[in-house]
């Protein structure tokens, strides 16, 4: 077994202790009497590794069993949390910094299922939604681990609220958008790209000439990690035309850099407040599919193509009292 460049394992009297030691220093791990094998003693390791190298220097280690223990065991292993996007990793580390505030040094074999449910149950709404999914995977880690027997979190059942979802961009919108603003300009070319790509932001903010292959733009979407593939069509080819030959990606800022996904959502944003278009960049899927339905595409094609939505959203959209509307300021607006 390949051994740890700052792992320390020694045994005593018959019991085994586990350190962190590091230009000089030694930090216990917390996790003495287990054997050096024991799952347990690399989580602990790693946890203590992630705070020397990712997080700020003079990082306290929390004590072990604690509630902020267990966010650092669960961050820096490989079981789920490296698997998320960036987006939702920051938007869970944001919850985990809260907690870490107000409850990190409480143990974690004191957290048990009534409290989480009605702690949940107090909060209510999306706040509720957004700590359960972010708080639930770190006590199963722990759980897995054998460092507790439940996982508080199983079973609890939400209130969830009926989400509206993202606004649409409806005929009025995008009509609105193309008025304000002109071919030519950066605004424009995020609308088009959105448009007739279907990507979202965080996808668009990537893409390239160097995604262009066989009359198709392929890229894999950062959410699923499922590949998706545009056609290249006459409106499509016409905007992409405009965008410089040589550049990292599509759309670049006046230095000629990417933008990052946030950015370029603000950018767009402000944008379609001036416009007077109330949807955003996530908003501009309907019209994409509007645009292929035109094209002959199937209900299937086309929610293969946009991604993570459903056939019932795609019927809907393609259904849209302003389709014919919207189809002639596609074309036209090219």
């Amino acid at each position: 077994m390949k051994k740890e460049s700052y792992l320390r394992s020694r045994k005593r009297r018959g019991r085994w202790f586990h350190y962190y030691r590091r230009n000089g220093n030694e930090q216990s791990l917390g996790v003495h009497g287990l054997e050096p094998t024991d799952p347990r003693v690399k989580a602990a390791y790693w946890a203590e590794q992630a705070r020397w190298q990712d997080m700020p220097p003079d990082t306290e280690t929390p004590d072990t069993g604690t509630f902020a223990w267990a966010m650092d065991l669960y961050t820096s292993s490989n079981e789920g949390w490296s698997k998320y996007s960036v987006g939702t990793r920051k938007s869970r580390a944001a919850i985990f910094a809260r907690y870490r505030a107000a409850q990190g040094t409480r143990p974690v074999k004191t957290i048990t299922s009534d409290l989480v449910e009605q702690s949940l149950y107090a909060k209510g709404g999306h706040g509720a939604v957004n700590e359960y999914k972010a708080l639930k995977p770190v006590f199963e880690h722990l759980r897995r681990l054998g460092f507790i027997k439940k996982n508080p979190f199983t079973g609890i059942e939400l209130n969830k609220p009926k989400s509206e979802g993202f606004l649409v961009a409806d005929a009025d919108d995008i009509a609105a958008f193309m008025k304000a603003w002109a071919v030519g300009t950066r605004e424009r070319l995020i609308f088009d790209l959105a448009l007739y790509t279907g990507a979202a932001r965080v996808d668009l903010a990537k893409l390239g000439r160097k995604n262009i292959k066989d009359g198709l733009i392929e890229y894999t979407r950062q959410k699923s990690g499922v590949t998706a593939y545009v056609p290249v069509t006459p409106e499509l080819r016409a905007v992409i035309s405009r965008t410089p030959d040589i550049s990292p990606a599509f759309i670049t800022s006046t230095r000629g850099k990417p933008y990052t996904p946030e950015s370029l959502g603000a950018l767009f944003g402000d944008a379609a407040v001036e416009a007077g278009m109330q949807a955003r960049l996530h908003g501009l899927r309907k019209a994409f599919c509007i645009y292929w339905a035109e094209q002959g595409k199937t209900v299937h094609q086309i929610a293969a193509m946009a991604g993570h939505i459903s056939l019932k959203e795609v019927e809907r959209y393609t259904r849209a009292a302003d389709r014919a509307r919207i189809v002639r300021l596609l074309v036209v607006g090219a």
